[in-house]
């Protein structure tokens, strides 16, 4: 692929609310990860922030920006595939130009089965002291320590570092860097408490 096309294709893997690293970014696109560093900084310019995660678990992610195309799946590509196989059958002379487009919506596919499907309204607002704490805690770029209900209903330590507090089906959620997971994880408000230890 050119340059433009990797750097598009860096910018949708980001896009997705998940945090990568510069090694997986290179293994993902094919390329170097010097040049994986140039797309960022020529993004950048272009006015596309890119946010990095310091620290030996860190790496390159996204906030606040929504997408515009067309959400594939892969219904979709089963359906364009089988009418590929008609239209070769009966000699269809573009039929090479049909299977280049299919691939690129298999790569939106892909695309679409990694995003988030919290990233979405971060308009609404709340007034609860977990609320305050954690954007603050965002505006100081810290961490803090929370206990986290598991889907066993058991309470866990963890520390996280906040990005970004959003509002999904009336339930809020924190986009943070968890520690122990060492990845971006979505926490939701009901489940967190605030651990004074």
């Amino acid at each position: 692929m050119s340059k433009i096309s990797n750097a598009i294709q860096m910018v949708n893997y980001l896009n997705t609310g998940n945090k990568y690293t510069v090694k997986e970014l290179a293994a993902k696109l094919g390329v170097t990860e010097r040049m994986i560093r140039y797309y960022k900084a020529e993004l950048e310019q272009a006015g596309i922030p890119i946010d990095t995660f310091m620290g030996p678990n860190g790496g390159y992610y996204i906030l606040n920006i929504k997408n515009q195309y067309n959400h594939f799946n892969k219904y979709d590509l089963q359906l364009l595939e089988n009418v590929y196989r008609i239209l070769e059958e009966n000699g269809y002379e573009d039929i090479d130009k049909y299977w280049k487009i299919i691939d690129k919506i298999r790569v939106a596919s892909d695309i679409e089965e990694e995003k988030s499907k919290y990233f979405l309204d971060n308009s609404t607002g709340n007034n609860s002291e977990l609320y305050f704490i954690l954007k603050k805690t965002i505006v100081n770029r810290s961490s803090i320590r929370i206990l986290y209900r598991n889907l066993k209903q058991e309470w866990q330590e963890r520390i996280i570092h906040p990005l970004q507090i959003f509002n999904y089906e009336n339930k809020f959620y924190v986009t943070a860097f968890c520690e122990l997971r060492s990845d971006i994880r979505h926490f939701e408000f009901d489940r967190i408490r605030l651990n004074d230890k």
